[in-house]
């Protein structure tokens, strides 16, 4: 039963983790552990302030900062939206 707890909250961290922008292993991680104490903390809005959301890089879709100038990860120059 415990077993099935863990995979259920690594799932669950993972996918939280991923839809707000945060490492899916620091979700697996929390989610096993934690279980659904986690996955709130991954789902509760106003957690996280604007500066620490990301977003994805659109030439490589790693996740970086919204303000980002140049991708730290491909090293590409990131347009602002008009």
């Amino acid at each position: 039963m415990w077993i099935l707890w863990a995979l259920l909250g690594a799932l669950i961290g993972a996918a939280a983790a991923q839809r707000k922008g945060f490492s899916t292993l620091g979700g697996v991680i929390g989610g096993a552990l934690l279980g659904p104490f986690a996955v709130l903390l991954f789902l509760v809005d106003g957690i996280v302030s604007k500066s620490e959301k990301r977003v994805k890089c659109p030439h490589c879709a790693e996740w970086i900062r919204p303000e980002a100038k140049v991708c730290p990860h491909c090293q590409r120059d990131i347009h602002p939206a008009a």
